[in-house]
């Protein structure tokens, strides 16, 4: 997959987006284009749907949206993206509760001694038997006698949601529980 390329729908809002008081970064308001005001970036299916389940994200806390970019047309990259800290939270749970129940990890389990398995980003998949950057790494799961222990999760605190590689991406399995989660917020 190639850089910036990103698998499930990514909605870039219509609306200009309000970021949280206290940011760092301010928008850019050069020209007065709809272009120069930040957007906030949510997973649906189209520019309507503003969030997961299609209902409109109204407050620039609201734990749907991803986070903002500074411009309307800036990539997804590390120096033009804004994280919301109320997003991550609803990963890191989703995580800590489903996934023992991923396919994709459980397959990895059985190949795997006692111990801990990383639970690697798929926007830069790391080699086959190889360990992910830091940065590319959700967290680590046990297992024991080749099964994931529920519960277990440890979540990485140098994983970034975005980088040169593009905005993060989960497993296809904890990516639905992902959106089911963010549609009971």
């Amino acid at each position: 997959m190639a850089p910036g390329s990103y698998p499930y729908p990514l909605v870039r809002l219509s609306q200009p987006a309000q970021m949280p008081p206290g940011t760092h970064a301010q928008p850019t308001t050069q020209g007065g284009g709809s272009g120069d005001l930040p957007v906030g970036l949510a997973f649906g299916r189209d520019d309507k749907a503003a969030s997961t389940q299609g209902a409109k994200i109204n407050s620039s806390s609201s734990s749907n949206i991803i986070g903002w970019l500074k411009r309307k047309n800036d990539p997804i990259t590390p120096e033009h993206f804004i994280e919301n800290s109320d997003f991550w939270p609803v990963v890191v749970k989703v995580l800590e509760k489903h996934a023992h129940e991923d396919p994709e990890l459980k397959a990895q389990a059985v190949f795997q001694k006692d111990g801990w398995i990383n639970i690697a980003d798929r926007r830069n998949p790391p080699p086959l038997g190889r360990t992910g950057d830091p940065d590319d790494i959700f967290g680590f799961v046990l297992v024991v006698k080749k099964i994931i222990q529920p519960e277990t999760f440890q979540s990485n605190t140098v994983h970034r949601p975005v980088t040169r590689d593009g905005l993060f991406q989960l497993p296809k399995y904890l990516h639905g529980k992902l959106l089911d989660a963010l549609a009971q917020h």
